[in-house]
């Protein structure tokens, strides 16, 4: 009887350790926080919050159901940072506001009167298609932006026996020939490659398209150079 190759064996025991890490992730998560006896002060928080005048308005329900939806508050180790992090989720699609806007799925799950405080607009996406989001009108007396303090309450359980296998699995993933093969089980891609692949076929297309200026005559001649003057 022929012995299993050997990439077999490692397709079997990559898929072992694929599957142990999934459980030893779960048994992590499982083993929950621990409350501190006294928070730790950490960084700052630029959050939008409803007022109380808020009760003034008569779609009152409607400006919270729409506050529900929008991302409240941005983390930052300093104000400055905050509050670029707020900038860039408010400017993220080219267009200025106060406020972070929502999603069409965020949109098409507000009634109808919630709806009328949102206004649609189309922003263009890395696959250059256009895409539909929500600007969002709460009246300024409603709502309010502000700096708070952000503080840790608590901390994560750890087990030193669940972190140390998780080391050891990562380490034999990286040996010669795990690591080969782990690749190809996981469709793996080098995206920093395929970036210079699509660079290079764009030079080789743009010079082929130079070849259109020329005569058959002078191509068989080799009376072309690339040479740049």
């Amino acid at each position: 009887m022929k012995s299993k190759h050997i990439k077999c064996i490692r397709q079997k025991e990559i898929r072992r350790i694929h599957k142990r890490q999934r459980e030893i992730w779960a048994a992590k998560c499982a083993l929950g926080h621990i409350e501190l006896h006294k928070p730790i002060r950490y960084g700052w928080y630029k959050e939008i919050t409803i007022t109380h005048r808020v009760e003034n308005y008569k779609n009152q329900a409607a400006i919270r159901e729409v506050y529900d939806k929008i991302e409240k508050l941005f983390w930052g180790r300093t104000k400055e940072e905050a509050a670029r992090k707020w900038r860039q989720e408010t400017s993220k699609y080219l267009i200025s506001k106060d406020l972070p806007t929502i999603s069409r799925k965020q949109h098409n799950r507000l009634s109808y009167k919630a709806k009328k405080l949102c206004v649609p607009f189309y922003h263009m996406v890395e696959s250059k298609k256009l895409k539909l989001r929500y600007y969002v009108k709460i009246p300024k007396g409603a709502y309010r932006i502000k700096f708070t303090r952000a503080y840790i309450t608590h901390s994560k359980r750890i087990d030193p026996k669940l972190e140390s296998e998780g080391d050891l699995l990562v380490q034999k993933l990286s040996k010669n020939g795990y690591y080969e093969a782990n690749e190809k089980l996981d469709n793996w891609k080098d995206w920093w490659k395929v970036e210079e692949a699509k660079k290079r076929d764009r030079a080789i297309k743009q010079k082929l398209l130079k070849l259109k200026n020329y005569s058959i005559d002078q191509l068989l001649k080799d009376e072309i150079s690339w040479e740049r003057n």
